[in-house]
């Protein structure tokens, strides 16, 4: 059974954490110091449990000005099962609900195409985090997609 959880960044965030550094850290070699930030504490982190075991996470805050959308990571073993998806739906979901009129995620590059495919669009220029290409996107409350096969097998 997949369930879900919002946790105030005031709270517990270890499960999230534990992901984070799996997936940014070990797998994609990232810094510890640049996989965490100064936006934690102000942030609501999503986690996603697969049969209650930590399976994604992702999160949201608001850097001031406008609402993102952030850090989001599966772990391997459980890729490919949609995860990721749902991830997006919850924090697209929650951001808009929270009063957001648009969200912005910095993407990796190569991912691009799994946000498009929500409505985001590229806004800016590349630019590199823990030496890997990134590209700010965003996308309007009214733009939002939700496709309808993101979640079916």
């Amino acid at each position: 059974m997949i369930t879900s959880a919002f946790i105030p960044g005031t709270e517990d965030k270890d499960e999230a954490f534990s992901i984070r550094r799996e997936v940014f850290v070990d797998e994609q070699r990232w810094p510890e110091g640049e996989a965490f930030d100064e936006f934690e504490d102000a942030a609501m982190h999503l986690m996603v449990y697969a049969d209650e075991t930590p399976a994604a996470t992702g999160r949201i805050w608001h850097d001031g000005s406008v609402f993102r959308i952030g850090r989001i990571a599966v772990l391997k073993k459980f890729r490919g099962q949609k995860l990721g998806d749902l991830v997006m739906r919850l924090l697209l979901y929650k951001a808009f609900n929270s009063g957001a009129e648009t969200v912005h995620i910095g993407a990796q590059k190569y991912i691009v195409p799994f946000y498009q495919k929500f409505g985001l669009k590229e806004c800016g220029e590349e630019y590199e985090q823990a030496g890997i290409p990134h590209i700010e996107m965003k996308v309007g409350k009214d733009d939002v997609v939700y496709p309808s096969d993101c979640c079916k097998g």
